[in-house]
C-alpha cells in the first residue's frame, strides 16, 4: 500500500513538472485566457491563432500571440505615451579554444613549473559553446493599448 502510495505521488509530480516546462503557444494561452480571447475581433483572433501580429491590434492579441514580454519600456514621443515590448532569445555562440598550462614562473611549489595537472603540464582543447542575449521581437503600443509598431529578427 505504501509502494502503491508513493509511486502515485512520484507520478503526479512527473506530470506537473512535466506540464510546467512544457513551452507555451498560442493554443495553450487561448486555452488559459478565453475571456480575453474572446473580446478580439474576428480577425485578430485568427491571426493571434497563428502567432502573428499586425500594426493596431490590440495588447491582449500580442499577449495571446507572442505570450509575456522579457521586457517592459514606457515613454512619451511627440507628446504621447507608448509602451515597448521586448522579446528576447538566446543565441548560440562556438568558440574552438587551445589552453596549455605548467609554463615556468611561481606557482603553488615556489618557483619552477607549477604543476596544475600532477605531471607539470596539461592541455585542454576543444569546441567551447556560450549562450548570448539578444532581442528577437519588439512591439510598441499607443497610449489606446493597439500595436503601433513592431520589429521581429529573422
Amino acid at each position: 500500500m505504501i509502494i502503491k502510495t508513493i509511486f502515485t505521488s512520484l507520478l503526479v509530480a512527473m506530470l506537473f513538472i512535466a506540464n510546467s516546462c512544457a513551452p507555451m503557444t498560442p493554443a495553450t494561452r487561448i486555452a488559459k485566457n478565453p475571456s480575453m480571447f474572446g473580446k478580439l475581433s474576428d480577425s485578430e483572433k485568427q491571426l493571434a491563432q497563428l502567432g502573428q501580429i499586425k500594426r493596431g491590434m490590440h495588447k491582449d492579441g500580442v499577449l495571446i500571440a507572442w505570450g509575456r514580454p522579457d521586457g517592459l519600456t514606457t515613454g512619451n514621443k511627440g507628446g504621447k505615451s507608448f509602451e515597448k515590448w521586448t522579446y528576447t532569445s538566446a543565441s548560440p555562440v562556438y568558440r574552438n579554444s587551445f589552453r596549455s598550462s605548467g609554463a615556468y614562473g611561481f606557482g603553488r611549489r615556489g618557483f619552477g613549473r607549477d604543476c596544475w595537472h600532477g605531471n607539470g603540464f596539461g592541455m585542454d582543447f576543444g569546441p567551447e559553446v556560450y549562450y548570448v542575449q539578444r532581442t528577437a521581437a519588439s512591439v510598441e503600443f499607443d497610449q489606446y493599448n493597439k500595436v503601433s509598431n513592431w520589429e521581429k529578427s529573422k
